[in-house]
């Protein structure tokens, strides 16, 4: 008898669970991220209805627009390689593709990383890094001592608002607005980039959210001039991903909970905050909890009965709860892939069904199914 050796495989993929009466139903997308790009609509029974085939391997994530198409992110194997993890997460290549694949537009940054979307004004909204002056560098506190890029470079993060034709007509740096004092790094991070963020989206007044996870910071940033109105920080979430508004104003985001400082377990929750005053209203983890965590990637997403939608995106597990924590859907993304060799890091080692970051959709957002 031979027996399945990974881990996942072995416990079992697809649909594992479906309560039909309390599930919200609709489609899921998801990118396997150690894949050649290619993402996938699943329907509520664990079917797959639908794969695209970018020309790319992922830069992250996909999401559908509101014509149908699909903003999609992909890796630019040309760009360079700023340090060893920089392969991971680096993308480079935004795009919007029509159901059968064909890019109907695209446009590129070498130094996008992590996240990008589509703005209301029709624009990118897209995350960059570029190197700190040294003496900016020598102000950023925390890290893992002599963990800078070559030559002891540290790139901070910068957020530009990009056209399709890839002109920037907005910029706003980290450095600029941040104090390094009040937004160190976590001893267990790399100091090649500062805060390394991963997350950035529009809030419903024009403002943009940016979530950097190696400072557990969550900042909202006012487009006129660049000022913080609100932030958030490690007693509110660790190590996080996709901090974004929900229609009530609030945030809603994966607490991965890598490096709490309160305990020594490490688990994942997904949270809603009050921006300005950082109380939490709602939250979802396991019981017990350690029974729920990711310590990387992931999301979390309000659906429109009340219930949300989480990635734990480090083993591929899609799932639904309601908001007394039921769960009431959940699926095991079946793909897996490599990363290869050269990626700098022991998590990027064997095959793995990881995501991002994953969205459910109603029927009625996808016209053309």
């Amino acid at each position: 008898m031979t027996i399945e050796q990974n881990t996942l495989r072995r416990r079992g993929v697809g649909l594992r669970a479906h309560d039909p009466e309390r599930s919200f139903g609709g489609y899921t997308l998801y990118t396997p991220i150690a894949g050649s790009g290619e993402i996938h609509l699943v329907d509520i029974e664990g079917n797959t209805v639908h794969t695209w085939n970018p020309p790319q391997p992922p830069g992250r994530h996909a999401q559908l627009l509101p014509n149908g198409n699909l903003f999609n992110q992909g890796k630019d194997l040309s760009s360079p390689t700023l340090f060893p993890i920089w392969d991971v997460y680096h993308g480079g290549v935004f795009q919007e593709l029509a159901p059968d694949s064909t890019v109907v537009r695209e446009t590129r940054h070498p130094f996008h990383h992590h996240d990008a979307s589509v703005l209301r004004n029709g624009n990118l909204i897209v995350l960059g890094v570029e190197p700190l002056d040294p003496a900016d560098a020598a102000r950023i506190q925390g890290g893992i001592p002599g963990s800078e890029a070559p030559d002891g470079v540290i790139y901070g993060d910068v957020v530009y608002e990009l056209t399709w034709e890839g002109e920037v007509v907005w910029r706003w740096a980290a450095i600029e607005h941040l104090d390094p004092e009040q937004v160190p790094l976590n001893k267990h991070f790399a100091r090649n980039h500062w805060p390394m963020a991963n997350t950035v989206n529009e809030l419903a007044d024009g403002g943009i959210v940016v979530g950097f996870r190696s400072a557990s910071t969550t900042v909202a940033v006012d487009r006129a001039d660049g000022s913080v109105r609100w932030s958030l920080g490690p007693d509110t979430h660790n190590q996080h991903h996709y901090p974004h508004e929900l229609e009530n104003g609030n945030i809603l985001v994966f607490d991965n909970g890598t490096y709490r400082d309160t305990t020594s377990v490490p688990y994942s929750r997904a949270v809603e905050v009050e921006p300005h005053t950082g109380r939490e209203v709602w939250s979802y983890e396991d019981n017990p909890p350690q029974n729920f965590y990711s310590p990387y990637m992931s999301s979390a997403q309000r659906l429109p009965n009340g219930n949300t939608f989480i990635a734990e995106g480090s083993f591929g597990r899609l799932f639904e709860v309601t908001p007394a924590g039921d769960v009431v859907w959940e699926f095991v993304v079946p793909e897996f892939g490599s990363f290869g060799q050269g990626v700098g890091l022991e998590s990027s080692a064997g095959a793995q069904n990881a995501v991002f970051r994953a969205y459910r959709y109603a029927a009625e957002q996808i016209p053309w199914l």
